[in-house]
Order: C-alpha cells, then structure tokens, then sequence
C-alpha cells in the first residue's frame, strides 16, 4: 500500500469516527431533550453552626412533548438520626430571580413544594432554583458529627441526567471522613469526591440517575465545631417524632376512664337483702335455665339439659336412655327422646323454641337414595336444603350436628326474657362468652380502628401517619367490650332473685344431719325430688340432691325409661340424670456507624423524597 493509500484510508478513518461521535453526542442530546427530564439537578448545602442547613437546589426541567404546569420537589422531613426537621424561608425563583407560584403541603412524611400555576401550562425547558433552610439536620454521633443527605431523593418519576451536590462546611471544620452513593434505595455503588475547596466537598453522580435513583452525600466533621443538641432540643424533637402515638395513646385511657364509670353507674348489682335464707322452692316460677343465668351470671352446656329435663318433668317429652355394646366389655350409651305433648301451651319462648328445635330433623336418607338413579353432586345438594320436618322421636347423636344454632337461639330467649322481665339492667358477658366477644370486637376494631384512625389523625391533628390513632382506637374498642363484658347487672328484683336461689342451692345440697337447722322444710317425697330436680342440675348439685333420697326414691319417673330393671335407686338416678347432661353438652358446643464512614447507601440521611412534573 503507497504512503498517498495509507494517508487516505487513516483520512476516512478519522472522519468516521469523528463523525460518529457527532451523531452520538446529537443523539444524546436529542434524546435529552425530547423526553421528560431533570436535564440538571445541582445543589449546595451549606451546614450551620445551629444544625441546620440552608439548601439551594437549581433544576433544570425539560417537558419533553407534552404539557406541563411545573414540577413538586417532596422533600424527606426527618434527618439522619430520625429527628425531625422543620422547613423554613421556602422559595422558588428562575435563573433572573423572577418568583414562581408554589405551594407547600404535607405529603405523608415529606413536605411538598408544587410549583407552577394551574391555569398555565408550557413546553420545553425551565430553570427552578429551590432553597429552604432545614433545621435540625446535622447528625450528632459518638466521635464526629456528620451531614448525611439524600440529596435528590429517591422517588423522582423521570430520569436526571447530571447530578451535582457541594457540602460547604463551618470555617474552621475539620473534615474527618466523606462517602458518595448513587442508584437506587440502598444501593451502595460510590460516587467520588471531584472537588474540594477549603471547606466545600463536590461530589457527582458518574451516570445518569434513572427514575427511582437519586443521588445521597455524606461528610463528617470533628465535634464541637456545631452547637450540641440540648435537653430541651431532645424533648422538642421526642414530642415532635411522637406526639401522634401521645394523643393516640389517650385514647384507651379515656375509654377505660369511660367503662369505669360506666360499670361503676350501670355495671353493678343493685343492692338486696345481704342475706341468704334458707329455701325450698323456686321463685317467681323461673325456670331452670332462668335459675342458673341468675344464679351464675352464666348459662352453661348443664343448663341445657336442665332445661330438657324440665321439660320432662312437665310431661313434654319422656327420656328413654339407650344401650348398645359393640363388643362384650364396650358400651355406648345414648338417648331417646320422645314428643308427648305441643309446645304451644309453654308459657316462655325459649322453652317453645327448645322442644321445637328438638323435634324437627331433615328427613332420613339411607345409602341406597344416594345410588339411585346414579350418584351427583346435585343430589347431595338438594339432601342438604332439604327442609327439616317435625318428628315424634329423634336421639341425641342424631341432634349433635343440627342443634347447636338452635341451643344459641334458645340461650339468647332465655337473656331476652330475664331482661324483659326486670331481673337485669344490662347482661354484659351474659351475651356472648368472652372469647367470641373478644373475636366479635377484633374483627369491628380493625375496621372502625381503620376508617377512624385515618379520619382523626389525617384530617382532624393532620398526622404524617394515621397509625397511631388507628391503634389507639383498636385498644379503646377492646378496653370497653372486655370491662362491659364484666358488667351484667342485675336490678333490685334481679339481686333478691339471686339471693333467694343461693337459699335454695343451700337446701339442695345440705347433708341430712344438717337439715335440723331447716325449718319448715318439705317432707322428702318423689314429688319434691322430681320437682327440684332440673334445678339440682342447673345449680351443680344434682348428685348430692340425688343422695338424700336414696330409700325414698324408688321408683323411675314416667318420663324416664332406663336400663335399671329392678334395682332403680335414686344415686343411679342422679348420675344418669349426670350422664344426660354430659350427652347433652355436645348439642349446645361446637368443634457502621453514620453514612460518611461508608456504611451508608443511596436513599439514606436525611432530605431526599422526589418529584416529577405535573
């Protein structure tokens, strides 16, 4: 190749790349200019000697193709170690000094600067430069005091292209360490120191910072060159960071002040007689479910069978105990139960709602319906909504998975019509077992704690964060459903009742030698061992009041049948009256140290928050 070729060929060389680089700078640039940007984003932090620091941020914003009013800069409100910052002297002008329209508003946990006028839009480039003074924004650490600054914030929506920050320094400020970080929250890619000038350090981002990215800077100081923070600065920033879970936190104090005066005025027993006499029959014709929610503030499973058992004894229905073995030495035993009589003539609503919730049933299917005619899913379903019927008889394994709502409905008669009756101002705990209670009030507390919580600490204190009050409402909520819980009270009428059933317990369950001390006591008779029956197994002594009438008792009621042949007794008696209500029970109950030592990130100290165009 002649010397004229290779000064040719290294000629177009040349041209080309130069070219080339021409185009790419071109399209760089053009592709700058035709997307939405921040083209500039250079700021100057000049730390004070009363910790805070007096920021202007000069941005450079291109619209790109579309139309824009301006731009909002949020701005982190709390520094480095958590204090938070108060912003004051906000300003906004162009490049001449010329002010824009702005305003500010509290944005979650940033201030909002919004900038531009809502009746005016433009394209193309503008120039915002930004400052505000930030005050309680210097981290005061052990060895050194620093300024860590998320300079950019992480939550810009479009990208910046060129990113610069200089830290200016008190006089006399001797620098001990310094850290750059760019990319996205938390990421810990370095950035490096490009400048430092007696006490200015100039850092910049070596890319572009994509949406999402920022730019944080971090240099630290010997200590005392800044004011210490004082007593009286901890406490200002303490109440400042925690004022929101102060006033939440009164709310449970005040609605436990509440449902103490509420117990203290409507929670309590009227007075009675304060003494218990001796009785021997029951008052006011109660029954015995009436009886035991008086006498224990309570309904249990027992009282169910009681109240069967009542029933029984009224010659509604008759109880014929049942025995199957299925092998020589294992044994089940289960109850009959037998429809005698209508409840229409049951003077209570509950006793109505009990025996017609024990005599109605779905209809029996045997294996073979479910063959017929094939086997379906939608065979099964009209199985199961096939209406219940009246029955005559039915056992109680029969009832186990059918009768437990309706023992709730009964229960729920039986408070309704102590209340109507006058025995209780309020049943409280009566209502519902403390754990359903507890459950029922969980559940409303999370939704009212949510949709109250954000309407007070959002729109009445204007909070950064609706938390707290949504805490303290879902303890006020449970603080006043546990106390009203423990607040059935009973009216004068109700405190008598209860003392006079407490006479009657003492005579069921006192021992024959003791009876001496009883007077005007009734003559033991199968009579009086039937009547109070129901009532001895409503109040927990049917065994003892079984035991009285061993000799006397000697024969088995007409609304009892049982496997006892001739040797009845009334002790065999009780306990099989003990092992009904067991039988009974499953109807009623279901089954580095700071940033600029380099252990900081992108994102971190204090400042950051974003922007975008709007």
């Amino acid at each position: 190749m002649t010397k004229i070729m290779k000064k040719l060929f290294l000629l177009a060389f040349t041209t080309i790349i130069g070219v080339g680089g021409i185009l790419g700078v071109a399209y760089a640039q053009d592709q700058t200019n035709s997307a939405e940007s921040i083209i500039s984003f250079v700021s100057n932090i000049i730390v004070n000697q009363d910790n805070s620091v007096d920021v202007t941020e000069v941005i450079t914003y291109n619209t790109g193709p579309v139309e824009r009013h301006g731009i909002y800069r949020d701005i982190y409100l709390y520094s480095s170690q958590d204090r938070k910052m108060s912003f004051e002297n906000i300003s906004v002008t162009d490049e001449t000094g010329v002010p824009y329209i702005f305003q500010t508003s509290a944005y979650g946990k940033n201030t909002r600067i919004k900038i531009g006028s809502p009746a005016e839009t433009f394209t193309g480039q503008k120039n915002y430069i930004i400052k505000y003074r930030a005050t309680r924004a210097v981290g005061q650490l052990a060895d050194f005091d620093e300024i860590y600054w998320n300079v950019t914030g992480n939550e810009w929506n479009i990208p910046i292209y060129k990113t610069e920050a200089s830290v200016v320094l008190p006089a006399r400020a001797p620098l001990t360490q310094s850290a750059c970080y760019y990319g996205n929250k938390g990421s810990t890619n370095k950035c490096e120191l490009v400048n430092r000038d007696n006490n200015i350090y100039t850092f910049n981002s070596p890319s572009l910072l994509r949406a999402n990215e920022g730019l944080t800077v971090a240099v630290g100081f010997a200590k005392g060159v800044t004011t210490p923070y004082s007593a009286e600065d901890e406490a200002a920033n303490f109440f400042s960071k925690y004022w929101s879970w102060m006033v939440a936190g009164i709310l449970p104090i005040l609605s436990l002040l509440f449902s103490l005066l509420y117990w203290y005025k409507k929670g309590r027993d009227a007075r009675g007689a304060g003494v218990i006499v001796p009785q021997y029959d029951v008052p006011d014709n109660l029954s015995p479910m009436e009886v035991a929610a008086i006498a224990n503030e309570n309904l249990s499973d027992d009282n169910v069978s009681a109240e069967i058992i009542y029933l029984a004894t009224k010659g509604y229905l008759k109880i014929n105990q049942l025995e199957e073995r299925f092998i020589k030495f294992i044994k089940s035993v289960d109850y009959e139960l037998v429809k005698l009589k209508d409840s229409a003539d049951l003077p209570n609503e509950f006793d109505r709602k009990l025996l017609d919730g024990l005599f109605t049933a779905k209809p029996k299917f045997k294996s073979l319906d479910l063959l017929k005619g094939g086997f379906s899913r939608q065979k099964l379903m009209a199985m199961a909504l096939e209406p219940e019927v009246s029955v005559q008889t039915i056992k109680l394994s029969e009832l186990a998975n059918s009768f437990f709502g309706k023992a709730h409905l009964v229960v729920v008669a039986v408070l309704d019509s102590l209340l109507n009756k006058g025995y209780y101002k309020n049943l409280g705990r009566m209502k519902n077992g403390l754990g359903s209670r507890i459950f029922i009030l969980a559940f409303m507390s999370v939704w009212a704690s949510g949709f109250f919580g954000a309407i007070l600490g959002m729109l009445i204190f204007r909070a950064d964060n609706p938390f707290p009050f949504m805490v303290g409402i879902f303890f006020s909520i449970i603080i006043y459903g546990i106390i009203s819980h423990f607040s059935p009270a009973k009216t004068e009428k109700g405190t008598l009742a209860k003392e006079y059933i407490l006479g009657l317990k003492d005579y069921l369950q006192i021992a024959e030698k003791d009876r001496l001390q009883f007077h005007n006591a009734p003559e033991k008779s199968p009579e009086v061992f039937e009547k109070l029956l129901p009532y001895a197994l409503a109040l927990g002594v049917v065994d003892i009041w079984a035991k009285e009438f061993e000799g006397i008792y000697k024969a088995p009621p007409e609304w009892y049948s049982g496997p006892t042949g001739n040797n009845f007794s009334a002790i065999a008696f009780g306990h099989s009256m003990s092992s009904f209500s067991s039988a009974t029970s499953s109807l009623s109950s279901s089954s580095g140290g700071g940033g600029s030592g380099g252990g900081g990130s992108s994102g971190g100290g204090g400042g950051g928050g974003g922007g975008g165009g709007w």
